[in-house]
């Protein structure tokens, strides 16, 4: 018999991956992250970017570390990318981790490959790939969303710890008229986001570096899903 952890964590993971292969946007929203606005570059391995988020709705902060952990070769020979967002409760300590293996920007959930999450200290745990096949086969249900209006506000200078960086201010402006200001600076990779603001949540870029490597240390068990009767 499953222990109430075991079916917890199992209805976590599955309401997780409904949630992100609903998310089909015309711009980048990552699961348990407010929406990123910029031109997604994929890094070399090793790059990572880190950002404290705060949540205007519950006043609550998050630490959220993207990052390129790995690299391999498809059996057609395509480069495919590990990709991990760690998200750390600054609170508490909690990290929850999602690491993916991508054929391309982490926004389109079609290039997913494989994924693997792990909570606390919870044994690490990959989704079956029918799991994925049925990620990938779920049809857009945004595919007719305009992209948001953008308006340059200029340059502005940017201090990140005793770092100045020159960042371009631009503004989004979506159908609903939601707006978005958003601070980039080619250097910080992934997005290229320095700082993004809106009425819901603000991000704030804390480092940059070239030397991630993956939180996941111990081989991911495969997630097994119950036969419906």
């Amino acid at each position: 018999m499953r222990s109430q952890k075991y079916l917890l964590h199992l209805a976590l993971v599955i309401a997780f991956v409904f949630f992100f292969s609903q998310t089909q946007l015309s711009f980048a929203q990552l699961p348990g992250m407010p929406k990123l606005y910029g031109e997604f570059k994929m890094p070399e391995v090793g790059a990572y970017v880190t950002y404290k988020v705060h949540y205007a709705s519950n006043n609550t902060e998050r630490i959220t570390k993207l990052s390129v952990v790995g690299k391999e070769k498809s059996t057609q020979g395509e480069d495919l990318y590990w990709f991990e967002q760690q998200e750390t409760d600054p609170k508490t300590g909690g990290v929850t981790i999602a690491k993916m293996l991508i054929s391309g920007s982490p926004q389109d959930i079609k290039t997913m490959q494989r994924m693997i999450i792990k909570s606390g200290q919870d044994p690490a745990s990959e989704l079956p790939q029918a799991m994925i096949q049925m990620i990938n086969k779920t049809p857009s249900e945004k595919k007719d969303v305009l992209p948001p209006k953008m308006k340059s506000l200029g340059v502005e200078k940017m201090k990140i710890k005793d770092q100045t960086m020159d960042c371009t201010h631009m503004r989004y402006t979506t159908k609903d008229k939601g707006t978005a200001d958003v601070w980039t600076n080619i250097k910080v990779p992934l997005f290229g986001m320095v700082k993004s603001a809106t009425p819901e949540a603000t991000l704030e870029m804390v480092e940059y570096g070239t030397n991630a490597v993956t939180a996941i240390k111990e081989k991911p068990q495969l997630l097994e899903i119950p036969e419906q009767k």
